[in-house]
């Protein structure tokens, strides 16, 4: 018998309760505690099948966060070596609409290394209306009026972006 049987036995059989009926089924040979012992038994199994896959899914869940975080802090180190000048109003603009912690880059939320690459040749004004549209959820007026341009000039910049993005992934 394999010892990973004899573990999940032995657990079934730590328990008082399962343990006396045990020992009574191996005094009388009765069929109804054969019944009972098998019908808790199976249940046991179950639960210890149960939780085997919970750890086994928690395990890989877990190690694919890890993945994503170290690709994401590897993407984003801290940088202090050069001088920046934080005017006042660039920490206004930086601040004043996201108080709730999240980043306003679409770059930021991004996990693909193929998709990644191709956020990162854009320019500032592509990436800045990607991320108006998909993490912040504005149309294209509200871009428009945002940037202070036209809503076909945001329309024709968001088309030709997400056509040039998919052409270069599926050439890949």
């Amino acid at each position: 018998m394999s010892s990973e049987k004899q573990k999940i036995i032995q657990e079934f059989l730590r328990f008082p309760s399962n343990r006396t009926l045990f020992e009574e089924f191996k005094a009388t040979n009765s069929e109804e505690l054969k019944l009972e012992i098998d019908s808790k038994f199976k249940k046991h199994y179950q639960n210890y099948r149960i939780i085997s896959y919970l750890i086994k899914v928690l395990h890989y869940e877990s190690k694919h966060f890890d993945r994503k975080m170290r690709a994401y802090k590897n993407r984003n180190q801290l940088n202090l070596t050069s001088n920046l000048d934080l005017s006042p109003i660039y920490l206004e603009k930086s601040f004043s609409s996201d108080s709730n912690g999240f980043s306003k880059g679409i770059v930021d939320h991004i996990s693909s290394n193929n998709l990644f690459d191709c956020l990162s040749k854009l320019t500032d004004r592509q990436k800045e209306i990607l991320s108006l549209v998909y993490v912040r959820q504005m149309t294209d007026k509200e871009i428009a009026q945002y940037l202070g341009i036209t809503q076909q000039a945001v329309s024709k910049t968001r088309r030709n972006v997400i056509k040039n993005i998919r052409k270069e992934i599926t050439h890949d």
